[in-house]
């Protein structure tokens, strides 16, 4: 069972295009939940007629990217009955179909994965300039299959671009820190260093969805930003 959780802010523009975007989504969803960490009490009643069906939290007053992903972190971690969360911000938008399923079979077979995230386009100048995220850095990934025919690239960084993780992933506190680059960067060498349920820290791994030159996933939309650390 697989819950899909968004992380959104406020900004409307692209919260609908994700959530358009969800049918490009297969596999065992049991659960949905959407964070807003907006604020705003009446945008949030809006959120709740609009998407019925999913499960609506937030933290009160608005708290920033990491403090956003402490109280999902927290309150999925009690509350969810899946087995893996599909973690979503709300700027990205689903451009292929994805095998839910499939990913969450290589995480079963392969304890050591932290995470399988989805490839997003080429967004900062550095990233233009080599063509990719893979392509800056070609041997920090390890091309990877199985005798299923699936492929995935192994590296050492973990990202919150699109990703499915393990339900246990979520025992490992996420850090409060600003700006939010470092709060995800604090918590991959929190990771990799001190390990996740059942894995040393050496061993573990994180990963990209697909072969080596297939291309993006997903498409990062969020050229406005507001708030903290958005």
């Amino acid at each position: 069972m697989i819950a899909t959780v968004i992380i959104g802010d406020g900004r409307d523009q692209y919260l609908r295009q994700c959530v358009g975007s969800l049918g490009q989504l297969y596999g065992d969803v049991s659960e949905q939940w959407m964070y807003d960490d907006s604020g705003d009490s009446g945008y949030r009643r809006s959120l709740a007629r609009r998407y019925p069906r999913w499960r609506h939290i937030n933290g009160g007053e608005r708290q920033g990217c990491a403090g956003a992903f402490q109280q999902v972190w927290a309150q999925v971690a009690v509350e969810t009955r899946a087995r893996f969360i599909f973690l979503i911000e709300q700027d990205f938008r689903f451009i292929r179909p994805i095998d839910l399923t499939s990913m969450a079979a290589v995480l079963e077979e392969r304890p050591y994965l932290a995470e399988i995230a989805l490839l997003r386009q080429p967004w900062n100048s550095e990233e233009k300039r080599a063509g990719g995220i893979v392509e800056m850095h070609p041997d920090w990934y390890v091309d990877m299959s199985d005798k299923q025919g699936r492929h995935w690239l192994e590296h050492r960084s973990f990202t919150t671009n699109p990703c499915l993780f393990r339900r246990s992933l979520l025992t490992v506190p996420w850090p409060d820190s600003r700006p939010w680059a470092y709060s995800e960067g604090i918590f991959s060498h929190t990771i990799h260093e001190q390990g996740i349920p059942g894995v040393p820290g050496d061993q573990v791994r994180c990963a990209y969805w697909g072969k080596r030159g297939f291309g993006p996933w997903v498409e990062h939309i969020g050229y406005e930003r507001i708030g903290k650390d958005y």
